[in-house]
């Protein structure tokens, strides 16, 4: 419940609930989701206070009976009803957002900076929201003022204040809380809070490089995890492995984004040629959250090493619940290729190329695999298709040596599965359970039905996801393209303005609308949804191209 590494924090993401042991009266835990603060000072350089508030509640009421969302999974609960981390929101919007990210509350507020220079004073307004009925707990109004130079005090402060709130028997004080808040020196917390902000990437790097001198010079307990992470991350986007390996190293299983790190971690470590380093850090991560995209990056690693025999129950495993997933095929016929299985292989490579003919790679093995279990004419369609899609194949001919490691790695990981799943671990009652982990994993099956043109199960598997929630903007734009894939067009444009009435800013929903409503030469419709597109996306190509056609047509 701080914000520094010096004690067990459950769960990495700082998103899990300590339950409370050996209390009777201990009730089911709450979500809380804490919402930027908005500056009413007018004074821009005391913005990045806003976004501190969610910082800090993120990892402070990391309590019994109640669970924090972190910024990470608060924006993503923005993108996922459409709307940006920059808009002003009304309560209703707010509550939209708070239901996304399966919160039963919200923190909203306001602050005003006054004084001269150097002598700042800070005046804080917060309410919260109880997001099933849309009213303000206790119907109250929380307010703070004094030097700027104790914002973290009063951060603690308020935090007491919303969990006693909750729930008066709280197994610590206000004095304990407030401590833990004021846990990293002021300038360090204010440098990290400014470097996730800024858009500016050298900015951003001197910022945490900043934060975390700044904490180790203060002689701050542990080290600053947060900003160790947050920096780790900065050069992996910069494709600075080595840097990024080293950073996100530092982090151990007690500290908030370990379980993000690794994943990170084990790419770095892979794109610098640590095999050994980047294998071991999935398998870690498997063993805690077997999403589909670490069981492959895992069982893929333990393929490249030529140690099938790990390496195949994993892919197995994921296989068992992404069975149309291409690259997870792709890397289990590997494994068995290596581990020369050439007649097993060679079956998963048929999947692969039957999907996607022009895979060059899919081809070269299946050829190598059909011969070596002496299917020879197979054998050569195959390697003749390889000869025309695969432009290393004279090399790898000539000096099979030469081959390189051909295992495909998933680079990003799903973040609603990945927090909820994280969340189902540690057992937190009343949070995302396995109802709603199943969602997202038929939704992702779905998504993967579709796009391998299996129309008839997509639309069974979305069916099933609609029937479970039918306000789920994404389920019926994929429905949509199945329909209008299938000469629909009326089942088509119902499903896109569904999706469009779930979620007003899903762009390629209104450009699907638009095309349709072109096609049937109805251009004011085709015309107002692609304005629509435009604003909410000016760079979106399908958008501009859209707003092309309609033009020429005139």
């Amino acid at each position: 419940m701080i914000l520094f590494r010096s004690r067990r924090l459950t769960g990495a993401l700082a998103l899990a609930v300590l339950l409370l042991a050996a209390t009777a009266r201990a009730r089911a835990a709450d979500v809380l989701l804490t919402m930027p603060f908005e500056n009413v000072s007018g004074r821009a350089e005391f913005n990045w206070i806003g976004e501190s508030f969610s910082v800090m509640f993120s990892f402070l009421v990391d309590t019994p009976g109640l669970a924090a969302i972190s910024p990470d999974e608060r924006n993503l609960a923005y993108e996922t009803v459409g709307l940006r981390a920059t808009d002003l929101l009304t309560r209703a919007a707010v509550i939209r957002v708070a239901e996304s990210a399966q919160a039963n509350l919200a923190l909203v507020g306001t602050y005003d900076i006054g004084g001269e220079p150097k002598k700042e004073s800070i005046a804080i307004t917060a309410r919260l929201i109880e997001t099933r009925e849309g009213r303000l707990v206790g119907n109250k109004v929380f307010n703070f003022s004094g030097p700027l130079r104790d914002l973290q005090k009063m951060q603690g402060e308020l935090a007491w204040n919303v969990l006693h709130e909750r729930d008066p028997a709280l197994p610590f004080t206000q004095d304990q809380l407030v401590r833990n808040a004021r846990g990293v020196p002021p300038r360090a917390y204010e440098s990290f809070v400014k470097g996730i902000q800024t858009q500016d990437l050298k900015l951003r790097e001197n910022f945490l490089r900043r934060a975390i001198h700044e904490y180790n010079n203060e002689g701050a307990a542990g080290h600053y995890a947060q900003a160790i992470y947050a920096l780790g991350m900065h050069a992996y986007r910069q494709r600075d492995f080595t840097e990024s390996t080293k950073l996100l190293k530092v982090l151990d299983k007690d500290d908030p984004h370990y379980l993000e790190g690794l994943f990170y971690l084990g790419l770095a470590a892979y794109s610098t040629g640590n095999l050994n380093e980047a294998a071991g850090a999935f398998a870690k991560l498997a063993e805690t959250l077997p999403l589909t995209e670490v069981l492959n990056n895992a069982g893929a690693l333990l393929a490249a090493k030529g140690d099938a025999a790990r390496a195949l129950p994993v892919l197995q495993r994921a296989l068992a619940a992404s069975a149309n997933d291409p690259a997870l095929r792709f890397n289990y016929g590997y494994a068995l290729w290596r581990n020369q299985n050439f007649a097993e292989a060679a079956q998963q490579f048929q999947t692969v190329v039957a999907a996607n003919p022009r895979d060059g790679e899919a081809q070269y093995l299946l050829a190598k695999s059909l011969a070596a279990s002496g299917q020879r004419a197979e054998a050569e369609r195959a390697d003749q298709e390889a000869k025309r899609y695969l432009g290393n194949y004279a090399k790898w001919e000539v000096d099979p040596t030469k081959i390189p490691l051909l295992i495909r790695l998933r680079l990003e990981f799903n973040r609603a599965s990945f927090y909820r799943l994280e969340r189902q671990q540690q057992g937190a009652p009343n949070l995302p359970s396995a109802q709603a982990i199943s969602r997202q994993q038929s939704l992702d099956r779905a998504r993967q039905l579709t796009e391998g043109g299996n129309d008839a199960e997509a639309l069974n598997e979305l069916q099933r996801v609609l029937s479970a929630d039918p306000t789920l903007a994404e389920a019926h734009l994929l429905r949509g393209r199945v329909l209008q894939r299938r000469g629909d067009g009326e089942g088509a444009t119902s499903a896109f303005a569904a999706a469009v009435y779930w979620n007003p800013r899903l762009v390629a929903a209104h450009v699907a609308l638009g095309q349709l409503y072109l096609a049937r030469g109805d251009r004011a419709r085709a015309l107002a949804h692609s304005r629509q597109a435009i604003e909410i996306d000016p760079q979106d190509r399908e958008a501009v191209a859209l707003q092309r056609q309609i033009e020429v047509g005139r």
